[in-house]
């Protein structure tokens, strides 16, 4: 998803949460802060903004600008302390905190709850009166008192329900039954140092509830002793599962954010070399016949450049810059076209399947790439799944969905779809893991051996394409995919071959404007081989002299949108105040937030994405000059 998408998903979850929010700047002023934040200080949203940290935290506020570099050394922070209301009222404080950078600027993003119930609660039970029954009845923290083997003394009502079990059922349980079985060992040092010690301020771990939920809690203990020998423990959690989640949530929309700020960055350097690679290669391989040996050669460089151009939007399809270059493609092709690259990548104790109708009706709007990059993405992941051997089938095929029918998959809208489907006989997947399995950075596989992006990019990729996802899968008995593309009626745009450049020529003036001096000649050469007369410039300034000029009647503009000095934007508009008669064709391989920047938009019909093909380029100027 992109970043507006993370913003509203981010701002709904922090805006709904029960606990406070505040983003908090190295000033002390507040950056954000949300609705729970607001109505427990008494506040509206706007006043609260308009104050600073000194002037609700009476303890830390007036010294926040000292303990700054301090705190934002630590990589975690958790404090107690109190806050002051709009109505002056003192209420104490939790404060789990961590610094961010969000753009240019560090935060001190906080969550904190109210604990005042908790310490007068904990007073409370310290003095063991009756007169305290209610309010540990009451208390929303988990209170238990354990003994020394591990069985449960006592437990309140909010404990119970957050664990799901009974009175009865606790009986017969140990704290030992709870622990999730990755903190073991740390709640068992944890456990012991209570009794040895007296008192734990700060535990932190993870018990796994009866219905299987990992709960995280937080909390402290301490230990009741007579004649020194210790009688239970006393402990005091909060379920902080939410807010964990959120912070998680927080740190990997920083990912995201960074992904695509790399590939922003590459995607232009990498794009101009690629135009050359396939332009050149496209280029001689109209010089060549077929039987001639370069021409393989030839082919295998055209080839390994569209791969490159496939693996860069690959990275800007996921970091969510890349619009998608839709057309109407017959689905059964793209399958059979890559089911040999399918079987070079799986090992011979897997047996492959594909099944595909013939005729071509299984046409969709799509980008044909990124289908593709789905496509590999799930033969891979089965492949995985089956160390040992197994059967892997691709299928795709037409498929109606009526209303009685659609509301078990994944609420499709009932219409007509053409169905890919991918299915493998490996080990499965769990539930839980299920629940996981498109979100970025998820991985079930060991350390080095996957990244937890590819069904999180297969999944974008569908959701771009207006399709669905449905999942079947259990341990032991395979997985399969079903992918749901709506069906279009148009015809197939067939594919531009050097063959079919032959009429697309032209001979008219075409300017030629890029800071590359590679890319000026490569595109000359291609022009000029359709039969267009072709001026190059490496430079708006040098180009709008030559429109200045008038002594040669200029066509079309064909120009760079990010170059040094004035943009390509800005030398159309100065060009066609000159004359307005020259139609102008942008081209980049910047992504859309970086030419929006610079006045172009990806959508317009005057404008090709690098890296250039030939054959693309003469169909786009075609349309443009006919």
């Amino acid at each position: 998803m992109d970043n507006q998408e993370l913003y509203i998903l981010f701002k709904r979850i922090v805006d709904t949460a029960s606990v406070e929010f505040y983003l908090i700047n190295a000033e002390g002023g507040f950056g954000y802060v949300n609705q729970a934040a607001a109505e427990n200080l008494g506040y509206s949203e706007a006043e609260l903004l308009s104050l600073s940290l000194a002037d609700i935290d009476p303890e830390f506020g007036p010294r926040f600008r000292q303990l700054w570099p301090e705190w934002k050394t630590r990589s975690n922070l958790h404090l107690e302390t109190i806050h002051r209301t709009k109505s002056g009222q003192i209420v104490q404080k939790e404060v789990d905190a961590v610094c961010i950078t969000l753009g240019t600027t560090d935060y001190l993003c906080a969550f904190v709850r109210d604990i005042t119930e908790r310490k007068r609660m904990e007073t409370a039970l310290l003095e063991s009166g009756e007169q305290y029954r209610d309010l540990f009845e009451s208390a929303s923290d988990l209170i238990q008192f354990v003994r020394p083997d591990g069985s449960f003394l006592l437990v309140n009502p909010a404990w119970r329900s957050t664990f799901g079990y009974s009175a009865e059922e606790i009986e017969q349980l140990t704290i030992f039954d709870l622990i999730d079985p990755d903190c073991t060992n740390h709640c068992m040092k944890t456990f012991q140092r209570v009794m040895e010690q007296g008192r734990v301020d700060k535990i932190e771990t993870t018990f796994v509830a009866k219905n299987g939920a990992k709960i995280m809690i937080q909390g402290a203990a301490n230990c009741r002793y007579e004649n020194g020998k210790p009688q239970f423990t006393r402990c005091i959690f909060r379920n902080v599962t939410e807010e964990k989640r959120l912070q998680a949530q927080l740190l990997q929309s920083q990912k995201l954010e960074a992904i695509g700020r790399l590939t922003s960055g590459v995607a232009h350097d990498f794009n101009n070399l690629l135009t050359t690679i396939l332009s050149y290669s496209e280029l001689y391989l109209r010089r060549l016949p077929d039987s001639d040996p370069m021409a393989d050669a030839l082919r295998s460089i055209r080839d390994a450049g569209i791969r490159g151009a496939a693996l860069t939007r690959q990275l800007l399809t996921f970091s969510r810059h890349q619009v998608v270059d839709m057309r109407v493609i017959d689905l059964s092709s793209v399958v059979s076209g890559l089911s040999t690259m399918i079987r070079r990548l799986i090992p011979p104790g897997i047996h492959f399947t594909v099944e595909v109708p013939p005729g071509g009706q299984e046409r969709i709007l799509a980008d044909r790439h990124q289908l593709e990059q789905v496509l590999l993405n799930l033969a891979i992941n089965a492949r995985d799944a089956m160390a040992d051997g197994g059967d892997l089938s691709i299928s795709c095929f037409e498929e109606a969905l009526d209303k009685n029918r659609f509301s078990s998959f994944d609420n499709i809208a009932p219409g007509r779809y053409v169905v890919l489907v991918v299915s493998d006989t490996g080990e499965g997947m769990t539930r839980e893991v299920q629940e996981h399995i498109f979100e970025p950075f998820f991985t079930t596989k060991p350390q080095g051996k996957g990244t937890g992006l590819g069904l999180a990019t297969a999944y974008g990729i569908v959701k771009q394409h207006s399709g669905y996802v449905v999942v079947q899968s259990e341990p032991g008995k395979g997985t399969t995919f079903r992918l749901y593309f709506p069906k279009v009626e148009a015809p197939v745009e067939s594919a531009v071959t050097c063959a079919a450049l032959e009429v697309l020529q032209g001979s008219e003036t075409i300017l030629v404007v890029d800071d590359e001096p590679e890319i000026l000649a490569v595109i000359r050469h291609s022009l000029e081989a359709m039969g267009y007369t072709v001026f190059t410039a490496a430079s708006a300034e040098e180009a709008l002299l030559l429109v200045e000029d008038g002594r040669e009647k200029i066509d079309l503009l064909l120009t760079d949108v990010v170059m040094p000095g004035m943009t390509g934007h800005g030398l159309a508009t100065m060009a066609q105040a000159v004359d307005p008669r020259i139609r102008v064709l942008f081209m980049s391989g910047y992504t859309d937030s970086m030419l929006e920047e610079h006045g172009v938009s990806r959508m317009h019909a005057n404008f090709i994405s690098k890296p250039l093909s030939p054959g693309e380029l003469a169909i786009k100027l075609r349309k443009m000059l006919a």
